[in-house]
């Protein structure tokens, strides 16, 4: 019989909460830090916008292919063990990062920490969601992912606010909070949680070369799926950087507006994500899928026709149940059609597509808000028309692979 849908996550083992509880650790962390970086980079490097883009999407390209190796390093020494050093190296980092940064050193050096830093961050990933599809029976991964979104949101909330007062002082003790951070939320996993690969035979004295990581591309199924994931997650990336500066810019509104149209998102997802989660039956996440990128485009096709505030504030609630149905559910199928012997090599693969969806989108948003002035209903409703590529490609990929896979049961 079927669990009541709630609002209120239930019946998770202590493994998966303490996974939650470090992602929502190290949220608090890279929310301290990371929304004053661009600042500290103009402000005080004098670094112009352009260069500070390029550098941050570097690293994000560099990180997300360093992902690959983190999932099939956890395939192969324990998803846990992966985990834990990652962090514990990200706590190394933010530290010498902050100490670069207290003796106003050199850009190249600032940049190098940067991509090493998101490099680590990708590592981590992978190893994560394998470790959460591990311990999930399928009709729950999606709630658990859904759960980890709320960690992580919860992380996002607390975080601006104290980075902004300790920016007052010095940039250097952001990073030093968030090295902290880091090693707080190692020492929850390293304590707190078990191996879950403990019993299922870790391949430690296989080959893992470049030819073996890039294997995934010759799954098919794996490889469509994950690349109609691509287009919606740059769908999905238009929410931060294009949106802020459109809705300022073109339409008008305040800073301060725009804070709240991010926090009316990140509350919804605290307040709904593990809702909408345990709405998605596990034999429908292709539909889901669909259902969602639609609303996708429904959401970015009204801020196209948003004249103020107000109908902004409904385009990003619609926005947001989009993103509430596709991010979890697209992350529990690609689980489940994982190959389960080398999960995490295949979701290291699957990080790298939304890894490169939000590199991706900033630059599509920048180029369409640089050619086409004015409140341009063409700008969204091309973003939009993404999403409903996405939604047909979701459907073409439903009759091709007629039944979903139940290759493990959790």
């Amino acid at each position: 019989m079927p669990e009541p849908v709630s609002l209120i996550p239930r019946g998770f083992s202590r493994d998966i909460w303490m996974v939650v509880i470090s992602r929502m650790i190290t949220a608090v962390g890279f929310s301290v830090s990371m929304p004053y970086l661009s600042l500290y980079l103009h402000n005080e490097k004098n670094i112009s916008m352009s260069s500070v883009g390029l550098i941050l999407m570097i690293s994000s390209v560099i990180g997300a292919i360093a992902g690959l190796y983190g999932g099939e390093l956890s395939d192969r020494i324990g998803r846990k063990s992966v985990m834990v050093r990652a962090l514990f190296w990200r706590f190394l980092l933010f530290i010498l990062l902050g100490y670069v940064i207290m003796l106003r050193g050199d850009i190249y050096i600032i940049t190098g920490l940067l991509i090493l830093n998101a490099s680590f961050g990708s590592i981590f990933i992978p190893a994560s969601i394998s470790y959460v599809s591990d311990l999930t029976a399928e009709d729950r991964r999606t709630s658990a992912y859904g759960l980890l979104r709320i960690g992580g949101n919860l992380g996002w909330a607390l975080g601006p606010a104290l980075g902004g007062l300790l920016a007052m002082f010095d940039y250097s003790y952001l990073f030093f909070l968030t090295g902290m951070c880091m090693l707080i939320a190692a020492v929850v996993l390293m304590k707190f949680s078990k191996e879950s690969l403990a019993d299922a035979g870790i391949t430690k004295n296989q080959r893992a070369g470049v030819k073996e990581i890039l294997s995934v591309v010759n799954d098919k199924k794996f490889f469509y799926f994950t690349a109609v994931c691509l287009l919606i997650f740059v769908v999905w990336g238009q929410l931060v950087s294009p949106l802020s500066v459109y809705s300022v810019n073109r339409i008008g509104i305040s800073k301060a507006e725009v804070g709240v149209l991010f926090s009316i998102n990140g509350l919804m997802v605290v307040l709904f994500q593990f809702f909408i989660s345990n709405v998605v039956p596990a034999k429908r996440q292709l539909n889901a899928l669909f259902l969602g990128s639609i609303v996708y485009a429904v959401g970015y096709l009204l801020v196209g026709l948003a004249a103020g505030f107000a109908l902004l504030i409904a385009a990003i609630v619609i926005i947001t149940l989009a993103e509430m149905i596709v991010t979890p559910t697209s992350l529990s199928y690609a689980s489940i059609i994982a190959d389960q012997k080398h999960k995490g090599r295949y979701m290291g693969f699957f990080n790298l597509s939304q890894s490169l969806g939000w590199s991706i989108a900033p630059l599509l948003g920048g180029i369409l808000l640089d050619n086409f002035p004015g409140r341009s209903l063409f700008i969204w409703g091309t973003i939009g028309s993404g999403a409903l590529a996405a939604a047909l490609f979701y459907v073409v990929f439903q009759k091709a692979y007629k039944e979903t896979p139940t290759r493990d049961a959790g």
